[in-house]
């Protein structure tokens, strides 16, 4: 009987952990798509370039293009947006939001603009932020058909894992990570993100010389992470 009674205790945590794991299976909500736009907001990044970055994101979910894709979407997809320098400060800005309807993408819009900034750190912990990230996509409600994390930024990781660690973990994962550089006078900083960054199916990068730019490059990645326009190729791509 005793037997009996210590069985039952070793087996009842692990079947409160299989009824939990099931529970949340069957409440994930499906979407198409899962994605973790991951903004820089060190101190390499003036206020001015925080804005600029803002203020792109929100009016590249604003074009009428964008809004019928994700209309056109089975399922909508599930994104969120991150703001990240060193791992302590990372913060989720905006939290998971799914859209499906061009309300629902216009409000994400809206929110991204008028998002505070995070505090800025004064390093930058690339691999800090992707594995930030990484838990957000494992930790949300949604069941993505595919998951990605957009990363940008303006300089080379100095604090952290090394990006190539946390990028490896994604691919573990399926996760595909693709990247956004303002290259500013690092004329390295592309090939940097390619080739320690960026990784999964059909990752890619963009580079801009100026946060000027950063408007038109996020448009031209979304459309690319949305699978539905070669208008950048995977690999070697620089817009100037």
């Amino acid at each position: 009987m005793a037997r009996h009674s210590a069985r039952e205790r070793f087996l009842l945590p692990f079947l409160v952990f299989l009824a939990v794991f099931w529970a949340d299976i069957a409440r994930a909500e499906p979407v198409d798509l899962e994605l973790v736009l991951a903004t820089d907001t060190s101190i390499s990044v003036d206020d001015r370039e925080y804005r600029l970055q803002m203020r792109g994101i929100a009016n590249a979910f604003r074009q009428a293009e964008i809004i019928d894709i994700i209309q056109a979407m089975p399922n909508g997809m599930a994104v969120t947006l991150v703001h990240w320098s060193v791992g302590h400060l990372n913060r989720q800005a905006v939290p998971w939001r799914r859209l499906k309807t061009r309300q629902s993408v216009l409000a994400f819009a809206d929110a991204v603009e008028q998002a505070a900034r995070s505090n800025a750190g004064r390093s930058t912990a690339i691999g800090d932020a992707l594995g930030y990230s990484l838990d957000l996509i494992e930790s949300n409600r949604f069941e993505g058909g595919s998951r990605k994390i957009d990363i940008s930024g303006d300089a080379r990781s100095n604090s952290g894992p090394d990006p190539s660690y946390s990028r490896n973990r994604a691919i573990s994962m399926k996760v595909t990570v693709n990247g956004l550089v303002i290259s500013g006078g690092d004329r390295g900083l592309f090939s940097y993100y390619r080739d320690r960054v960026i990784g999964g199916p059909s990752a890619f990068v963009i580079a801009v010389d100026r946060f000027e730019d950063f408007e038109s490059a996020i448009y031209q990645k979304l459309l690319k992470e949305l699978a539905v326009s070669d208008l950048v190729s995977p690999g070697n791509v620089s817009i100037r």
